[in-house]
């Protein structure tokens, strides 16, 4: 969601820098989940799986919130400002470190990282495929770009809005009934 709106917002070079921030995060996930840090700490996590969920479950209805409140407007693309972009990579590695799913769902990943034999080419692997979905979906997004009328972001806010609420809502809901059951 934070790659679509900055690629709207600022267009395609701050959209890659944030889809590399992210593909910086699974990269360092991986390499860790390689040397077997990723090991040690699932113990840890499964034990606190519903605190990770909650926290997880939050922080998507705060984006949910975020979106709705905060209107797409279009900037001038012209020349990428190397701040602008610094900022956009830099919080984009930021959010992914410390999003609680995305530490859960390379846990749940870790038996494919169990195989030493094959550690470089996977760790290379998720890197080169996580750049590349986020390379297409910039230029996807910086191609529709031009198209779109305020109308149409509108719109598509208020659709990312409510599908973040839905994601957000169905984990706490999840959530309690694992906590009852």
């Amino acid at each position: 969601m934070l790659c679509i709106q900055r690629t709207l917002a600022s267009g395609m070079a701050t959209g890659l820098a944030t889809g590399f921030g992210a593909a910086t995060v699974h990269l360092t996930y991986s390499i860790l989940a390689v040397l077997g840090l990723g090991s040690l700490a699932q113990p840890w996590v499964e034990a606190n799986a519903v605190g990770f969920g909650i926290v997880s479950a939050l922080t998507l209805l705060w984006f949910a919130i975020r979106t709705h409140r905060n209107s797409i407007v279009l900037q001038e693309t012209g020349q990428a400002d190397a701040v602008r972009l610094t900022h956009a990579y830099l919080s984009a590695v930021a959010l992914g470190l410390t999003n609680p799913l995305t530490v859960i769902l390379f846990l749940a990943a870790l038996h494919a990282f169990s195989t030493q034999s094959a550690a470089a080419p996977l760790v290379a692997g998720v890197f080169v495929g996580s750049a590349a979905w986020w390379m297409v979906l910039s230029t996807m997004v910086a191609s529709a770009r031009s198209r779109l009328t305020p109308r149409m972001l509108s719109l598509s806010s208020r659709f990312a809005s409510l599908v973040l609420l839905g994601l957000g809502t169905m984990m706490l809901v999840r959530i309690a009934q694992h906590a009852l059951g």
